[in-house]
């Protein structure tokens, strides 16, 4: 029908299927083509008019879909739909304490509720505002526990604002609801390990493995914590399991190798630092223990010449 022009007679409800189909395939000019049959069909629809603001916002036409919205409320200033899409056009155009007071005064329906929430979650960390942040995201969280991108924006809203300790009653409480959650465990450990809390730590992120057995984060950070307990066996051990997985970084192999050179095993170290420069030539910090692996030996002249590549990759770098 788009491709040949054909006029065909569809529901509002078909209409906005396929509008909604078109922008969600960000294919914009089948969307255009589908508002502009939708205008024809139902000049009057709200919905549709707000779909093409949509449209608008998609392809960084922000002043226009502000206009358009802007005019529709002047006629139907009860819209909730109307005025959120207002406010939503207002974010995109970095004016949050508008959007905000929009959003403060606007009454709407729970089906809305969560579209709300999350937009002055938004508003609110983007003038870093934390306190009300943090009491948006909870909201959005304890409906939507399963939230991984809002969960991690909230977490990152209490370390922003230095509240470390709120944020470990906030886990807890929200583990006791949710025990099964590996990133929830994940986060916990690592601020616990922050406060020196070494054995809780261990134990957050034992329990994020029992959640997910794959979860290499945890992996990582329990290398870390058997490093600073000076059990490098153990740590090595922990950084295995992460090659084992083929998820290992350039960070992971270093430890590794780290470990191994405390253990007084360099040849096993120089493996790890040797594979580090073959998938990650920029790595400084790899280049630089493979001059002190030769200058153990006292090769200087291999020494300097790894030495030299380090510096030149620093040099570059700041």
């Amino acid at each position: 029908m788009i491709n040949d022009n054909e006029s065909v007679f569809l529901d509002l409800d078909e209409v906005e299927d396929i509008i909604l189909y078109y922008l969600n395939e960000d294919n914009f000019d089948y969307a255009e083509k589908a508002i502009r049959y939708g205008i024809d069909l139902y000049p009057e629809s709200l919905n549709i008019i707000i779909l093409k603001s949509e449209f608008l916002l998609t392809t960084d036409k922000i002043n226009e879909a502000e206009k358009l919205v802007t005019k529709f409320i002047k006629s139907h200033k009860n819209n909730s739909d109307l005025i959120f899409q207002k406010a939503k056009i207002l974010t995109s155009n970095k004016k949050y304490k508008q959007s905000i007071k929009i959003l403060t005064n606007l009454s709407y329906d729970s089906q809305l509720e969560f579209f709300v929430n999350d937009l002055l979650f938004k508003n609110y960390m983007n003038i870093e505002n934390y306190t009300n942040a943090i009491k948006f995201g909870k909201k959005i969280i304890s409906n939507n526990p399963e939230d991984r991108i809002c969960f991690d924006k909230l977490i990152s809203c209490f370390k922003l604002s230095k509240r470390n300790s709120e944020a470990i009653k906030f886990l807890n409480k929200f583990l006791d609801k949710n025990p099964y959650s590996t990133q929830a465990w994940y986060e916990l450990g690592k601020l616990y390990f922050e406060q020196k809390k070494i054995k809780e730590s261990k134990a957050c992120h034992d329990f994020a493995i029992i959640s997910n057995e794959n979860f290499s984060p945890s992996y990582i950070e329990l290398g870390k914590i058997y490093e600073k307990l000076e059990d490098y066996s153990k740590a090595i051990y922990y950084y295995k399991v992460i090659d084992s997985q083929n998820k290992s970084s350039s960070f992971s192999l270093y430890r590794l190798s780290r470990c191994y050179e405390k253990l007084d095993d360099y040849e096993a170290s120089i493996r790890y630092l040797n594979r580090i420069v073959e998938e990650d030539p920029l790595y400084e910090k790899a280049w630089i223990s493979i001059a002190k692996y030769y200058l153990r030996k006292n090769d200087h002249d291999k020494a300097i010449e790894n030495l030299n590549m380090a510096l030149n990759i620093i040099s570059k770098n700041y």
